[in-house]
């Protein structure tokens, strides 16, 4: 091999494991805000509501202040954006219909349309050893989910609307990775927000959900759900140009553990044997799917 070579393969792998770095820390600050809005007084729907607005007025101000917010980039970030807006929607209400354990089970299985989609979309190659420990994986997350606590009754036609909600999210990841190809990062994102936030409107006006901040606590939150998961929202799209869409999807299942621990840690949820097999397991297998480097990579950076 070259030096010339030999340095191409350590700058391939240098942004491989940046793009892994930042969506592993992507998934871990939006696993927060299921925890903080589980212990608000606020509606979920608000709360996605506030999200999206406040995120998106602090990126346009910034945009505006550095050279304007390009509308023609705005616009490209439509799909995206309803995408990301409806999931979040349909979610909190399949949670509302059916029961929590059922709508985040079905939430879990989003690595499957998002691998296809690597696959025969993006033409990313597969082996066989990423679809095993992948599967392992999401057995690991499900093990997580099932044995833990859980609220409300199973209805079916909100184990539809969750099941919807995961292929919406699932345009959502791949509308960016196209979009971002063109679209300045946080322009994007100031377009995914903007549109979510329009998005959710008629679903916060047809369910009644308050949006107003009854107390200070109350305001603390919503300032929390709104910035901390919104950093993780960066990491996640920054994320999308240096590491294949397939491990992305599969990186996701970090959340039900950092979900947990943080349930563990603020609500005083006890945390199971059978949760702490499935965390572990979790833990190992995304480690293991990190050590591999694809082959692949080098077509995606």
């Amino acid at each position: 091999m070259s030096e010339i070579s030999k340095q191409q393969n350590i700058s391939d792998k240098d942004i491989y494991r940046t793009g892994l770095i930042a969506c592993g820390f992507g998934y871990m600050l939006t696993a927060i805000s299921p925890v903080i809005v589980a212990d608000s007084n606020i509606h979920g729907l608000a709360m996605a509501f506030w999200r999206c607005w406040l995120a998106f007025a602090v990126l346009a101000v910034f945009i505006m202040t550095r050279k304007g917010l390009s509308f023609k980039h705005f616009l490209s970030a439509t799909p995206a954006g309803i995408c990301f807006g409806s999931s979040m929607g349909l979610f909190f209400w399949a949670a509302k219909i059916t029961s929590i354990l059922n709508a985040t089970l079905i939430t879990i299985l989003l690595p499957i349309p998002l691998t296809l989609a690597a696959f025969f979309i993006f033409k990313e190659k597969l082996s066989i050893r990423h679809i095993l420990v992948s599967t392992i994986t999401v057995c690991g997350a499900m093990l997580i989910v099932a044995s833990g606590s859980s609220s409300g009754t199973g209805d079916f036609k909100g184990d539809i609307l969750a099941v919807i909600a995961v292929f919406i999210s699932a345009g959502y990841f791949i509308f960016a990775k196209k979009t971002l190809l063109t679209v300045p990062l946080v322009e994007f994102m100031a377009g995914v927000f903007g549109w979510g936030g329009l998005v959710l409107i008629p679903m916060v006006l047809s369910t009644q959900a308050s949006i107003v901040a009854q107390s200070n606590i109350d305001l603390a939150r919503i300032l929390m759900v709104a910035f901390i998961p919104g950093i993780g929202h960066y990491l996640l799209n920054y994320s999308q140009g240096k590491a294949p869409l397939n491990l992305i999807a599969v990186f996701q299942l970090i959340v039900p553990v950092i979900s947990t621990l943080l349930a563990y840690w603020i609500l005083s949820q006890s945390v199971t044997a059978f949760q702490g097999a499935g965390m572990a397991i979790v833990i190992v297998t995304l480690g293991i799917n990190s050590y591999f480097k694809p082959n692949n990579v080098e077509d995606e950076v």
